[in-house]
C-alpha cells in the first residue's frame, strides 16, 4: 500500500513494508542501548569507572524510578501536540539528540567520575528514550486501525529492536577476532553504534513515514494524574498492565544476576556468554513474523499466553541445564528466544486496539498516555528487579568478587533468581492476560461505532442547516453509542 499524505485518514490494508521498516529503524540504536543498562554497564562502572557496586545499583534504581515521573508527563504533552508535521514526528526529531547525549556520556565516560555524573547521564539516556519509543509508537498505533494489521506494524518494530540487541552484543566479539578486545573498549564500542544508528534511523523515520495521528480527534485541556487513573477504568488496560509488569519484573530479575548465573553456576566464560546472548536473539528476531501470525489465527492475548508458557519453560531448562550444557541451551535457546518475542511485540499492538476503545469512550486520542502507562510499567518492574536482586545478594551474603567461592547458601539464590523466580513471573503473566476481554471480534466492534460516529460528526453541519430535529436525533444516537461501549 503505497502511503501519500500524513493527513489522510488511517484505512484498512497492508501497509508497505519501506513504510514499516522506517518507522521500526529507530528501536534498532534504542535497543542497542537498553541491554548495556541493564547487563554491562553496572559491571563497567563498578570494576574499570571504579565506583563501589551498591552504590551503582542505588544511582540505577533510583533514576529509573525517577524517570518514571517523565514518562506520563511527555506522553500528555504529545497527546497535545498539534503540529503539520502531526502530534509524534516533532518528538521523534527532538528525542535524537537527547539519546546522544545521554549515550555518550554513559559510555564514553573515564576513570574517576562519580555518582552524581553517573545519575546525570542515565537521566539524559532514560529521558531521550521515552520520548523516541513513546513518538514511535505512537506514530506504529496511528498507521492502521485493523486489528491484524498492528501486529504486523509491530513484528516489524520487534525485527529492529532485536537487531539492536544481537548488533550490540556481536560487535566486540567480532573485532576481537582482529585485535585486543577488554571491558572498556567493549562498552565504548557499543556506544559508538547507538551514537552512529541513532541520528540515522531517526531521520529516516521522520522523513518516509506519516504520522496519521495528525488527522484523529488529539486529547486537549490539562493531563493531571486524574487523567491517568480513568484510563484503568478500561478492564483492558488492567489486564494488559498487570501481564506487562509481571514479564518486566521476570526480564528484569533475570538479566541482573544473567552474568553471574551463567557464569558461576553453569561455566560459561564472557566472550561464550556474548555469543549465546546473541544466539538467543537471532532466535527471536526470525520470530516476529511467527508472532505476527499467531495474533492473527489466535488473537493477541491467546498468543501471550502461548509465550509466557513457553519462556517458563526456557528458565526450566537453564535450571537443569549442566556446566557447559551447551546442547541443553541450544535447546533453551530456541524456546525461549521465540518467546521473547511475544512479549515484546504483542503488547504494543494491543495497546493500540485499546487506545480505540478508549477513544470510542472518551471522545479523544490518548494513545500517548496509554503507551506511557505501557512504558512506565515495563520500567517499574526492571527498576524493582534491580533493587530486589541487589537487596537479596546482600541478604544471602553474595560477594561478586569471591566469585566460586561464594557458599552454597548464595549461589542457590542465585540459581532461583536466575531461572526458578523469573519462570514463575511469565506464568503469573500468562494467567493473567487469559482474562483479558479485548478479542478481534469485540475490536471490529469499536471500529465500527467509530466510525459511525465519525460519519455523523461529518454530516451534523449539513444535517443542522436543514434539520434541527434530525440533528438533535443524531446526538442521541451518538450518546447511546457511547453507553454501549461502556
Amino acid at each position: 500500500m503505497t502511503v501519500t499524505s500524513s493527513s489522510s485518514p488511517p484505512v484498512k490494508g497492508r501497509q508497505s513494508d519501506r513504510v514499516l521498516a522506517a518507522l521500526a529503524g529507530p528501536a534498532l540504536p534504542m535497543a542497542a542501548m537498553t541491554l548495556p543498562l541493564t547487563i554491562f554497564l553496572p559491571a563497567f562502572y563498578a570494576s574499570v569507572i571504579g565506583l563501589d557496586l551498591a552504590l551503582v545499583g542505588i544511582v540505577f534504581t533510583v533514576v529509573r524510578i525517577a524517570d518514571l515521573f517523565f514518562d506520563p508527563f511527555v506522553g500528555g504533552l504529545m497527546d497535545r501536540t498539534r503540529s503539520r508535521w502531526g502530534r509524534f514526528r516533532p518528538w521523534l526529531l527532538a528525542g535524537g539528540p537527547i539519546v546522544m547525549a545521554g549515550a555518550a556520556m554513559l559510555f564514553m565516560a573515564q576513570p574517576g567520575v562519580g555518582p552524581l555524573y553517573l545519575a546525570l547521564a542515565l537521566a539524559i539516556a532514560y529521558a531521550g528514550y521515552s520520548i523516541v519509543i513513546l513518538s514511535q509508537m505512537g506514530i506504529g498505533a496511528a498507521i492502521s486501525p485493523d486489528y491484524n494489521e498492528r501486529s504486523r506494524v509491530f513484528a516489524w518494530w520487534q525485527i529492529f529492536n532485536v537487531a539492536g540487541l544481537v548488533l550490540v552484543l556481536v560487535v566486540a566479539p567480532l573485532l576481537g577476532l582482529f585485535m585486543e578486545m577488554d571491558q572498556t573498549l567493549t562498552v565504548r564500542l557499543m556506544g559508538l553504534v547507538i551514537l552512529v544508528a541513532t541520528p540515522i534511523s531517526i531521520l529516516i523515520a521522520f522523513f518516509a513515514v506519516p504520522d496519521r495521528s495528525s488527522a484523529r480527534a488529539a486529547a486537549t485541556g490539562s493531563t493531571p494524574a486524574g487523567n491517568y487513573l480513568k484510563l484503568f477504568s478500561l478492564r483492558s488496560v488492567r489486564i494488559l498492565l498487570g501481564t506487562v509488569f509481571a514479564n518486566g519484573l521476570g526480564l528484569g530479575i533475570s538479566s541482573a544476576v544473567f552474568v553471574f548465573f551463567f557464569d558461576l553456576l553453569k561455566d560459561i566464560r564472557p566472550s561464550e556468554l556474548s555469543l549465546m546472548l546473541a544466539c538467543f536473539m537471532v532466535v527471536s528476531l526470525c520470530s516476529a513474523p511467527a508472532w505476527a501470525w499467531l495474533g492473527r489465527r489466535m488473537g493477541k492475548h491467546n498468543a501471550m499466553i502461548v509465550g509466557g508458557i513457553c519462556y517458563a519453560i526456557y528458565s526450566a531448562l537453564t535450571v537443569l541445564m549442566p556446566e557447559r550444557g551447551f546442547g541443553i541451551y541450544a535447546m533453551a535457546a530456541l524456546i525461549g528466544g521465540f518467546a521473547s518475542c511475544s512479549v515484546e511485540l504483542l503488547p504494543r499492538a494491543m495497546m493500540a486496539d485499546i487506545a480505540d476503545e478508549d477513544r470510542l469512550k472518551g471522545g479523544h486520542d490518548r494513545s500517548g498516555m496509554l503507551y506511557a502507562l505501557l512504558l512506565i510499567t515495563h520500567k517499574i518492574g526492571q527498576a524493582l528487579s534491580i533493587g530486589i536482586v541487589f537487596a537479596l545478594l546482600d541478604v544471602i551474603g553474595f560477594d561478586a568478587s569471591a566469585g566460586q567461592e561464594n557458599g552454597e547458601f548464595a549461589l542457590t539464590g542465585i540459581l532461583l533468581l536466575g531461572g526458578a523466580v523469573p519462570g514463575a513471573l511469565y506464568l503469573l503473566g500468562a494467567v493473567l492476560i487469559y482474562f483479558y476481554p479485548l478479542t478481534a471480534g469485540r475490536h471490529e466492534e469499536i471500529r465500527q461505532m467509530l466510525e459511525a460516529r465519525s460519519m455523523e460528526t461529518a454530516a451534523e453541519p449539513a444535517i443542522e442547516m436543514s434539520d434541527p430535529g434530525r440533528l438533535g436525533a443524531s446526538i442521541s444516537h451518538d450518546d447511546i453509542s457511547g453507553r454501549k461501549s461502556d
